[in-house]
């Protein structure tokens, strides 16, 4: 009887102690916290299922992508044989020339699609992968090779026999597509060398107060607004400009130029220059320097 009111006590106990493990439990699984946590949870991994999805998509289509450049490596092949063999082109291989070309073109056009919709959907998902970034420049790198290595053997094949331009004519458009964005790029990057050219022009002039008053440069003790710029020395590139000799005993500063950022020193003839130290904190303020100097 003792044995078994013990182990009857100590079943009692472990009884006690689940219950009130269970009755935990529920208390926390219906706290705020836990909650909280549950939808933070399920929302990683909603995001997580998403981001594989679109993932698997994407490489499907770089894969198609691959697949269609692949394709048109037997026509491709064909076409330069064709183009470099020597006599004429029979009806046959006009025909197939005919057939190959609009292959190899219509290929092409459908890869440009859909590598434009690839750096769309890149650029709009919250993927971000270096290597599909690079791959995708790949494939654009070799889409505009093969377009023009495309234009290259019509061209040739055009000389070779005059039957073959009208059999050809398809070829213009996707040659049209790439000429355009050569356009546009070069046209951006002319804007962009501009922009940069005018970002770093700067100007700067040094003289007697009496010289700057004539030039309306220094107007009642400070800087005018109406001043005669062709008195100014342009300057493309401020990076290149570090030192000014001023040809004067001494110079002051009448523009406002960051302290710290030049130097004013004696040059081996004893007469004073301007040394720039911090060329772009220097022209941060202003992209004119005026200095007065005394002679």
């Amino acid at each position: 009887m003792n044995f078994n009111y013990k182990k009857t006590m100590k079943q009692l106990v472990f009884i006690a102690a689940l219950a009130g493990v269970v009755m935990m439990s529920s208390c926390v699984k219906n706290s705020s916290e836990y909650k909280a946590l549950q939808a933070q949870k399920d929302s990683l991994e909603l995001v997580n299922a998403q981001n594989s999805a679109e993932m698997n998509d994407m490489l499907a289509l770089f894969n198609e992508v691959e697949e269609n450049f692949n394709s048109i490596k037997s026509a491709e092949n064909y076409l330069t044989v064709q183009s470099t063999s020597p006599g004429e082109l029979t009806p046959s291989s006009r025909e197939r020339i005919k057939s190959d070309m609009q292959f190899v073109t219509e290929t092409l056009e459908k890869n440009r699609k859909q590598i434009a919709d690839l750096e769309k959907r890149l650029k709009a998902s919250n993927l971000q992968s270096t290597q599909l970034g690079k791959t995708l420049k790949n494939l654009q790198a070799e889409l505009e090779e093969k377009t023009n290595a495309l234009v290259t053997l019509r061209d040739e094949l055009v000389k070779k026999d005059q039957q073959i331009a009208e059999l050809t004519t398809n070829v213009n458009n996707l040659s049209s597509d790439v000429q355009n964005l050569k356009t546009q790029t070069g046209e951006q990057q002319e804007k962009i060398a501009q922009q940069q050219a005018e970002i770093n022009t700067v100007y700067y002039c040094f003289g007697t107060s009496k010289e700057l008053k004539d030039q309306k440069i220094l107007t009642g003790g400070q800087l005018g607004t109406e001043f005669n710029r062709n008195y100014f020395i342009r300057v493309k590139d401020f990076h290149q400009l570090t030192v000014i000799p001023l040809y004067a005993k001494k110079g002051k500063l009448l523009s406002k130029h960051p302290e710290g950022s030049y130097e004013f020193a004696k040059d081996a003839n004893g007469q004073v220059e301007l040394k720039i130290l911090d060329t772009k904190n220097f022209w941060s303020f202003t992209k004119y320097l005026v200095v007065e100097v005394n002679v």
